[in-house]
């Protein structure tokens, strides 16, 4: 079973540990899941600097519900529906803090392990990075849907990892 596992995982360029048990989604220390979902077979074949593609793909479907990340009221304090890119990434582009981690960049184009957008979406208590435990009330996201698919995780890290560009 294990080697069936490991090969799957292979074949799908999804970096997970097989160690790691799955636990529940609203809890720290989750694990994401390879999913044969046709949206998450897509995350694996998408150019990896598609932003278009993670606004439409990603964000539409798991972050706009329940008015997490919806409008100037938006429950999570932070508005990804008319610009996320800038949202995420300031006026400038070159990053804006993060609401819930005061001194950490929301995206660090080039560098994902210090991204607090990759750590809250990751959600692994080994996760590297400069990061402490979410506050309770928020937790890891996407929070009001199940964790990402493992190749929606993977396909936002290849984003910032090639300089999280707006296109």
């Amino acid at each position: 079973m294990r080697a069936v596992l490991f090969a799957a995982l292979l074949a799908s360029g999804c970096k997970i540990d097989l160690d790691k048990a799955d636990v529940d989604a609203n809890t720290s220390g989750r694990t994401c899941k390879v999913s044969t979902a046709t949206v998450c077979k897509e995350a694996e074949t998408m150019n990896v600097s598609d932003f278009t593609w993670i606004k439409g793909k990603i964000f539409a479907a798991n972050c706009f519900g329940s008015s997490c990340h919806s409008g100037s009221t938006a429950s999570g304090k932070l508005d990804l529906t008319d610009d996320p890119y800038t949202a995420l990434m300031g006026a400038g582009g070159t990053g804006t803090d993060s609401n819930l981690a005061p001194g950490h960049k929301r995206v660090v184009a080039g560098d994902p392990a210090a991204s607090y957008l990759f750590f809250i979406i990751h959600g692994l208590d080994d996760n590297p990075g400069p990061f402490s435990d979410p506050p309770a009330n928020v937790g890891y996201m996407p929070m009001s849907n199940s964790t990402l698919c493992c190749q929606k995780i993977d396909a936002i890290e290849r984003w910032i990892t090639a300089g999280a560009m707006n296109n």
